[in-house]
């Protein structure tokens, strides 16, 4: 068995499976780079982990597993094993309570496994992590996983990402098409969607802020996934004749990211494309309901960073049922309130 002091010098991450959570494992991911310079280090994850990741300076390769689809079943999991074992790990991180994952790298034989103390696979670790005391924000939470290692929480970290020359170029063409003119034109991003409805403010109140918005004579941009078309519709259907501009289905995450990169301003439920807006340092107005800015909230700089979040909209923070009767949920933001918290931001970039 490997020392638990001795120094790591090649290490697998096992990733998160979301897009925010894949980016909030980037601090994670500096910081044992800093501690363990000489190790090489790779991860493993979803095909949305990796096109997180694909410019991540600190990685030296991604190992591609979702088990829930290109990889499902034990024939899988038995050929990603055997990958993890022909490249001699001597130290798995798992950033995941998973059992599959947990068991995939101990099959493979990896001597060294850190991760959360958990009843589901925590059996499976040779180095137990017990959850933080009180609720933490995730991305401080996988440092925690540093101190087997001999690392302590090192300080605040921002999350990490960046497009290429090349999403940058496809970036300046799609708002181009989309009307939005040169680089130099500021334009305002509302971001609709997210992977749960109740996630979701409604369509008829971003219409109504983008409304707002657009008197102040700001081009707005509706951006999402090709999913998010009903809910663009719905947008523009309550803003004839005056309508935002649109990107929805028209990008993949990393021409999204470089969209987002040129906005002076983003507007997002509780999604990735808020936390890629984060992660770029552009100003945010978060929204959200049944999830909790503590544990997932916007991982970057309080001063361009404006969380609406009203705590009594759910029976319990975070929450994971779709419907709870009775209860406003994201409904009880207004749109005054996410006007105001927009055109505060957009006044402190002019003044900057």
């Amino acid at each position: 068995m490997t020392h638990p002091h001795q120094a790591p010098q090649r290490i697998l991450v096992v990733m998160p499976n979301w897009y925010g959570e894949t980016l909030f494992a980037t601090p994670f991911l500096r910081a044992l780079h800093d501690l363990a310079p000489q190790a090489s280090i790779s991860a493993l994850g979803p095909a949305r982990a990796e096109a997180m990741l694909a410019r991540h300076p600190g990685l030296r390769e991604f190992l591609l597993y979702d088990e829930t689809a290109s990889h499902r079943g034990w024939r899988a999991a038995w050929r990603t094993a055997a990958q993890i074992r022909a490249r001699r790990y001597d130290t798995a991180v798992i950033l995941r309570r998973s059992l599959t994952r947990t068991a995939l790298v101990a099959c493979a034989g990896v001597p060294r496994r850190i991760g959360f103390a958990n009843a589901k696979s925590g059996w499976l670790l040779t180095h137990r992590v017990p959850r933080p005391p009180a609720p933490r924000h995730k991305a401080e939470e996988y440092l925690e996983l540093l101190r087997p290692l001999g690392g302590g929480a090192p300080p605040r970290l921002a999350c990490e990402y960046a497009p290429s020359p090349e999403e940058h170029a496809q970036a300046a063409q799609l708002l181009r098409d989309a009307g939005i003119g040169e680089r130099q034109q500021p334009f305002i991003v509302l971001h609709p969607g997210a992977n749960w409805a109740h996630k979701r403010w409604p369509a008829e109140s971003f219409a109504e802020l983008a409304a707002d918005l657009m008197r102040d004579g700001m081009p707005v941009l509706v951006t999402g996934a090709a999913a998010d078309q009903p809910l663009a519709d719905a947008i523009l259907a309550r803003m004839v004749p005056d309508v935002p501009a649109l990107l929805v289905g028209r990008t993949a995450i990393r021409q999204l990211a470089a969209v987002l990169e040129r906005a002076r301003l983003v507007v997002s439920n509780d999604t990735g494309a808020l936390h890629l807006a984060v992660a770029l340092r552009r100003p945010v107005v978060a929204l959200y309901g049944p999830t909790s800015p503590v544990l997932t909230g916007p991982y970057g700089d309080p001063a361009v960073t404006r969380v609406i979040h009203h705590p009594g909209c759910c029976p319990i923070v975070p929450c994971s049922q779709p419907d709870h009767p009775g209860f406003p949920g994201m409904r009880s933001i207004t749109v005054e309130e996410v006007a105001r918290a927009a055109r505060d931001l957009l006044q402190r970039a002019a003044a900057a």
